[in-house]
């Protein structure tokens, strides 16, 4: 499964270990200031932003 995690902070970056130790493909990790990946990449998208930038980060 390729994942995409929209606010990556602590428990982004703790749900991205426990994704890979899984077996599983990170494809776009989103801060509040960067973005590496690709969204439509993604067969998911975790959202840990806050829920005034939620919208936005779906956008992408």
């Amino acid at each position: 499964m390729k994942i995409a995690l929209l606010g990556y902070g602590k428990m982004g970056k703790a749900i991205e270990k426990l994704a890979l130790d899984a077996g599983y493909q990170v494809v776009c990790r989103s801060g509040s200031q960067t973005m590496s990946g690709r969204l439509d990449e993604a067969d998911v998208a975790i959202e840990f932003s806050t829920p005034e930038a939620a919208p936005a980060n779906l956008k992408m």
